[in-house]
């Protein structure tokens, strides 16, 4: 019972331990987004959205490139919207940083958007994850890229479909993507995906 209620935190944190949660993914997964983000080229004033923001910390390495970008975040949990909010919030008053209760299913963004997307340890929570896909190649511009970063241990442990890299690989060239490229760092896997 337990490990239910923590499981469905960790999917849509809310309440006191959903701040917790949070706040703990800030620090714990601050090293995954620093090398997810290390795998691609970001240039001056390109527009990027983070899928599952949580606290907010691959929003804060973004910005610490400061490169002018407009950083977008998209996240299902009202307690990572009111966290991310906090620790944003002189970005979000300059217009830098926009964030958004929503989602991945259904995202209010216009076609080919995007010139990059980031998912770090999100994509193994989404319900529906082919529609989540065909939206995500929906508001990324031609010939950007997705970065797709999780733990491994966590694939194998939430996700019932796509769990291995063929697999997965096979999904995202069936919906257009061009290209996947896979990079693994211990405990860490990475796709590069291209449109």
């Amino acid at each position: 019972m337990l490990t239910e209620f923590l499981i469905k935190q960790s999917q849509k944190p809310s309440g006191l331990i959903g701040r917790v949660i949070t706040k703990i993914w800030s620090f714990y997964f601050k090293k995954l987004s620093l090398w997810a983000i290390k795998q691609t080229t970001i240039s001056d004033n390109y527009r990027i959205l983070e899928i599952g923001y949580g606290g907010g910390s691959t929003i804060k390495n973004l910005l610490a490139l400061n490169k002018n970008l407009e950083i977008h975040g998209i996240d299902i949990s009202k307690e990572s919207y009111r966290t991310a909010q906090r620790v944003h919030s002189d970005s979000i008053r300059k217009g830098s940083v926009q964030l958004k209760i929503g989602n991945v299913e259904n995202m209010p963004y216009q076609n080919n958007y995007f010139d990059r997307i980031f998912a770090i340890q999100t994509h193994i929570f989404w319900k529906d994850i082919k529609k989540s896909f065909q939206e995500v190649y929906r508001v990324l511009s031609s010939n950007s890229t997705l970065i797709i970063a999780s733990e491994k241990e966590k694939i194998h442990y939430h996700m019932t479909d796509y769990r291995t890299s063929h697999e997965f690989s096979q999904l995202l060239t069936s919906i257009g993507f061009s290209k996947i490229e896979e990079k693994q760092n211990r405990n860490w896997i990475l796709y590069i995906v291209y449109k």
